[in-house]
């Protein structure tokens, strides 16, 4: 429990102190009711017709506070609660969004949508149960001390039973949890499969064992997944009913077992029963929220876990960075290497050592085979791989670091192969529609969107033409340097033409820097400089 209120109280600054004192007022209250009914029956018991309306006041008042309490903690807690989860989710995201383009890469979506869905969607459910078990908890607690009021004797016999069903439950949370993060493993297997199935669409409908292969695949991940979760729940359940027969063993120890013996008195039996039918109900909601409070914590070890993970990859909010300065002359990376590693360290494949020199106005174009390194390159030039250690990357003399890393970044307007189309063109400050309509038009795919409400009313296109839409966000934000990962790859014979000997001169013209991966020879003379890459280096500058 501990643990879940530290990670809680990473992601609040609302005290919780109101909330526990509410808690103990509700549990207190119960025990004092439960005092005030044992007294009211003892005193009708001794042959008084009339009942004491002092005692009945206490009753309603008691009632009505524990009432209160119990239904202002419930709200409490659970508002409480679910802004945690809100700010849960959002300080995940938020880490996501600074965090390093290797730990996406390394971490996979799989992952990332699981804690976000599931592990959160977990919170979601189970923390008002849990807040609920607190409640009755403190009742518990309150019930045990007036037990102890009562008869030494009795509360010690009912305590060593209630000890002895929470041993058994001990006894088998360990592999229920267990299993329940198996499950949870397996569920990420399915998002990953499920992203199988969605991205890779074409393939299976073209081959049809193809299809069936995978979606045996998912059949067995989710059977194993439902079967371990099936077998968690029924050794919880069996414990259930241990505890349940425990309770009954306490009410017939109470009356036929401990009186035999003279450890209780005749006088205080009533009172005892009359006390365990009182905690049933605490006691039932408090052992039922065990598996919800065993998911909690598999949760909450998922999310830390994938904290983690996100610091262990150079984790760092960067400062807003300062105005862009458009008097960029010059990028030299100095013996960078860049290595691609297992999760065991094991290294893969290695770039470098990589020495380049970058000038305004120049138009470079970035050649090799596939594999050869050229992406990484990329990567490394615009700030989203760090280099290994011992490598410089300088822009106008000075040495970019960890602190100028996001204004370094800001230099460069970017399409990679794997790019991103956003429906709204976000960083774009009123931006003028007007503008990205003539722009559309160039671009020649006015007929299949345009620019309303802050956004384009398309973005289903094909792959060539959400190219040029992106080379349109591009063009907007105006940055000194743009980098072009096979951008033309995409488009017509004709559009090809218009990218190397028109969009090219036009780049030179308002003396920007673009450096694009190309495989296009026919146009390689439109190029100030040609950097050839093989086997993660940079085997000739021409």
């Amino acid at each position: 429990m501990k643990k879940i209120i530290t990670f809680f109280y990473q992601y609040t600054d609302v005290p919780g102190g109101s909330i526990l004192f509410l808690f103990l007022t509700s549990g207190i209250s119960y025990a004092l009711i439960l005092a005030v009914v044992n007294r009211a029956a003892a005193f009708v018991s001794t042959g008084h017709a009339i009942l004491e309306f002092r005692l009945f006041l206490m009753f309603v008042m008691l009632s009505l506070i524990h009432l209160y309490a119990k239904r202002t903690s419930l709200k409490r807690s659970i508002q409480f609660c679910e802004e945690i989860i809100e700010n849960i989710r959002l300080g995940i995201i938020g880490k996501i969004r600074h965090s390093e383009l290797r730990f996406l890469e390394q971490t996979g979506t799989g992952i990332i949508y699981a804690r976000l869905t599931e592990d959160t969607r977990s919170l979601t459910r189970t923390v008002p149960f849990i807040s609920m078990a607190m409640v009755n908890f403190t009742s518990l607690i309150s019930v045990f001390f007036y037990l102890a009021t009562q008869s030494i004797q009795g509360f010690l016999f009912i305590a060593g039973l209630f000890g002895f069903s929470l041993m058994i439950y001990k006894s088998v949370y360990g592999p229920a949890r267990a299993k329940i993060l198996e499950a949870r493993k397996k569920e990420i297997i399915f998002f990953e499969r499920l992203n199988d199935v969605l991205f890779g669409f074409k393939e299976i409908r073209i081959n049809y064992q193809k299809n069936e292969d995978l979606f045996a695949d998912v059949h067995a991940i989710t059977s194993e997944s439902e079967q371990l979760k099936i077998d968690a729940q029924i050794n919880l359940n069996n414990c259930f009913i241990i505890v349940n027969t425990t309770y009954y063993l306490m009410i017939a120890g109470i009356i036929f077992i401990l009186p035999v013996f003279n450890l209780v008195e005749n006088s205080a039996v009533v009172s005892l029963v009359s006390s365990l039918l009182f905690i049933w109900g605490p006691l039932l909601v408090a052992f039922k929220t065990i598996p919800l409070y065993m998911m909690t914590s598999v949760s909450v070890d998922n999310l830390v876990e994938l904290n983690n993970t996100i610091d262990s990859f150079n984790f760092h909010v960067p400062d807003p960075p300062e105005k862009l300065r458009q008097d960029f002359e010059k990028i030299s990376i100095k013996s960078v290497n860049f290595s691609y590693k297992d999760k065991d360290g094991s290294t893969l494949f290695d770039v470098g050592p990589i020495d380049f020199t970058l000038k305004k106005g120049e138009i470079v174009f970035v050649i090799g085979g596939n594999g050869s390194g050229k992406s990484t390159f990329m990567k490394l030039l615009t700030g989203l791989y760090y280099p290994d250690a011992g490598g410089e990357l300088m822009i106008n003399g000075k040495q970019v670091t960890n602190k100028t890393y996001q204004s370094y970044r800001e230099y460069f307007t970017t399409i990679y192969t794997d790019f991103h189309l956003f429906e709204k063109p976000y960083s774009l400050q009123n931006v003028d529609p007007a503008e990205i309509n003539k722009l559309l038009k160039i671009m020649e795919i006015d007929h299949k969107t345009s620019f309303r409400d802050q956004k384009f009313t398309n973005i289903d296109l094909s792959t060539g033409q959400k190219k040029r839409l992106a080379c349109i966000i591009c063009l907007l934000e105006d940055k000194p340097i743009y980098v072009l990962d096979e951008w033309a790859a995409d488009q017509d014979p004709e559009f090809k033409k218009y990218f190397y000997e028109t969009f090219l001169d036009n780049m030179r013209a308002r003396n920007k820097t673009v450096v694009a991966v190309s495989h296009d020879d026919r146009y390689f003379h439109t190029a100030d400089r040609i950097v050839k890459m093989e086997m993660g280096k940079i085997v000739s500058l021409s």
